[in-house]
């Protein structure tokens, strides 16, 4: 179905949200004003709104479908401008949904739509049906007229989404498609024609930025109208993809909204280099010839490599290097030297990136996804590419970029939902002026979490995990293992492999299995070793008989930087009242309390292992400190996105100055 854009669709795209830094008291009363607003006492008439729509859908019941699609059209056309759904409007999309998907929305999962529509981030327990609540919002904001970009954690959830949904929103008379990586230029703009359309973050930017490079020199921000005027006209020449940033619905939020929030997205064009080739090759092979403490220091809490005196001596007296300009300076010398220590000391193969055809595609740290198209800038990425011994990529220019913290403000109306929003609910209020508000659960969570083991080596923990799953294996009781890197996830599979333990590995490596792999993990005696990339948006449902067994039982292996990747993972077990066990083994030489520990500390507490087993002795101890090692992380991390928003703020502010 072909939909015709708004008048005003225009206005949208070019319209400029404000950065505004705010300190002090404003900012105190920002946040107080944010406390405020996410009381639990704002559910109550949405809860009467939810009960009055629930007991308007029974009777739609006995309609027959002819007699329902009058109904849809008749309702579609009473919302139109309706900012808020009606019991009656509800009813109809809830029926709707019963009859198409075979899914009759829960009352906490229409209390989930009403805060989407309302403006929230909603806090949705994992396993308790976000993406129906989604797609219910969806549906009503797409009746009201303007465009919706339901945008997801990745193209595989995108495009699942989109198919799964897709009954919904024909039955309802919406059309819908989904813009992932592998869309082709030609499809893009019939995407984004849609009434909802399904993407990803880094899609739907990239996207915007190639609207705007279209335009060129006509957007300049003393003539927008001129701009809006000439975009219109017939045979300008100018054909946009998008149709404007009207609204999103956000799944998976805090994903996007903050972990990936000050992460530039870049459109860039290769150009030829091999000054840069021959200079990063040369940083490296310093690199490898300076030694830690003597030579450079590393410090891990700050991710950040200072040379000593005996470090800039060897660096600076090295005979061998290149005769190119770039290495000639000696302050840029030692920046390529000092990128390629952060590429020794901070970039592990198998963790922050994977060799795919002789080249290096990052990993998402959040997700465990791949990341082919991005890379890592200011040469950074041609040292790693040195490091690994491939052929060494032209680097990039960049002609556009965004953040997407500063793309996700231009949406007119935004909101999203997530399982796990608690942490990070004040940022989310400051950045966005977006309200946090936690959903009730449909059915009590009756998943048991036992207590974290400690143990003092990586070596003792895989030795108690091995055991774990064979004592899991042997009763039937599917397991999820879920890992922090795709190293950690292979090694873990070898192990098993060695005690005859059928497996499946689920990471970065391995994504064309996905879907087969999420669909068989909840099925008698599997055992399935992932990264993060079955920690977000993957349903795994049970299967015959194991609900009896214990349901499905999830061993974390790695704690995460950020508590909420941990609960996300937690939350693969347990979902809409199944039973399930979650089980932590976590290991004392961990990098995470490496880094955030004082040595001498860390060396005291690891004394107190038992020897023998390998079991730290006191539990409520390291409990204590795994909590602080992870709140010391998040607010470094908090820190750090900050920094690089007020550092992309005042470049902005600079750029105004600057003549042609």
């Amino acid at each position: 179905m072909q939909i015709s854009p708004p008048s005003h669709f225009q206005d949208s795209f070019f319209q400029e949200t404000a950065d505004s830094e705010l300190k002090g008291l404003d900012l105190l009363t920002k946040r107080v004003a944010g406390k405020w607003k996410r009381r639990q006492s704002v559910l109550k008439p949405w809860i009467k709104l939810v009960k009055a729509a629930d007991e308007a859908r029974l009777p739609l019941e006995d309609l027959t479908d002819k007699e329902l699609n009058r109904l849809v059209v008749e309702t579609r056309l009473s919302v139109s401008g309706s900012t808020v759904p009606e019991p009656e409007s509800l009813a109809v999309i809830c029926e709707i949904a019963r009859r198409e998907l075979g899914l009759t929305p829960y009352r906490v999962q229409m209390l989930s739509a009403l805060a989407l529509i309302h403006g929230y981030l909603a806090e949705i327990d994992t396993g308790e049906g976000k993406t129906l609540s989604i797609a219910l919002a969806a549906a009503f904001e797409a009746w009201k007229g303007e465009p919706v970009h339901v945008i997801t954690a990745n193209d595989y959830l995108a495009e699942r989404d989109a198919r799964t949904m897709k009954k919904l929103y024909l039955r309802l008379g919406i059309s819908v498609a989904s813009v992932i990586g592998k869309t082709e230029p030609a499809l893009r703009r019939e995407g984004y024609q849609v009434e909802v359309t399904y993407t990803t973050a880094k899609e739907v930017a990239a996207d915007f930025l190639r609207d705007r490079l279209q335009l060129g020199e006509w957007d300049r921000s003393g003539a927008r109208q001129h701009v809006r005027k000439f975009v219109r006209a017939p045979g300008s020449g100018v054909q946009l993809t998008q149709r404007g940033l009207f609204r999103a619905l956000i799944d998976e939020a805090d994903n996007g909204l903050i972990d990936e929030a000050v992460t530039p997205l870049l459109i860039s064009q290769k150009i030829e280099s091999e000054e840069l080739q021959a200079a990063c090759r040369t940083a490296w092979t310093i690199a490898e010839f300076l030694r830690p403490q003597s030579d450079y220091i590393v410090q891990r809490s700050r991710r950040e490599v200072d040379l000593t005196d005996s470090g800039e001596d060897k660096s600076l007296s090295c005979n061998d290097f290149p005769d190119v300009p770039l290495w000639r300076c000696p302050d840029r010398r030692m920046q390529m030297v000092l990128l390629a220590l952060e590429a020794r000391e901070f970039f592990t193969l198998g963790s922050h990136y994977i060799i795919e055809d002789d080249k290096i595609v990052i990993i998402d740290e959040s997700t465990g996804r791949p990341m082919p198209d991005r890379s890592w800038k200011l040469g950074l990425h041609q040292i790693v590419e040195a490091k690994e011994g491939v052929e060494i990529t032209s680097p990039s220019s960049t002609i556009a970029q965004i953040s997407f913290q500063s793309f996700f403000q231009k949406y007119r109306r935004l909101s999203g939902a997530t399982g796990t929003a608690r942490e990070i609910a004040d940022e989310v209020w400051t950045i966005y002026g977006i309200s946090t508000i936690r959903i009730p659960r449909n059915l009590p969570n009756i998943s048991h979490r036992a207590n974290p083991r400690f143990y003092l080596s990586e070596a003792d923990r895989e030795n108690a995990v091995v055991e774990e799953i064979l004592s899991c294996h042997q009763t039937g009781q599917p397991v999820l293992v879920g890992t922090r890197t795709v190293t950690s996830s292979e090694q873990l599979g070898r192990k098993l492999g060695l005690q005859n333990v059928d497996h499946v590995i689920l990471n970065a490596k391995r994504l064309a299995q996905e879907a087969g792999i999420v669909a068989d993990a909840g099925g008698r005696s599997r055992v399935t070793i992932a990264t993060n990339m079955a920690g977000r948006g993957t349903d795994i449902v049970l299967g015959s008989g194991v609900r009896e067994l214990g349901g499905l039982h999830v061993i974390a292996t790695e704690p995460h930087e950020a508590r909420r990747v941990d609960r996300q993972l937690f939350g693969r077990s347990g979902r809409q009242g199944d039973p399930g066990s979650v089980s932590r083994h976590y290991a004392f030489d961990d990098v995470l309390f490496h880094t955030f520990l004082p040595g001498w500390f860390h060396g005291m507490i690891s004394r107190t292992a038992n020897r023998q087993t390998g079991k730290m002795m006191f539990p409520s101890l390291c409990r204590g400190l795994l909590r602080y090692v992870q709140k010391r992380a998040e607010k470094l991390a908090a820190y750090r996105r900050k920094q690089v928003a007020e550092n992309a703020r005042q470049q902005r502010a600079s750029l105004g100055f600057a003549g042609d």
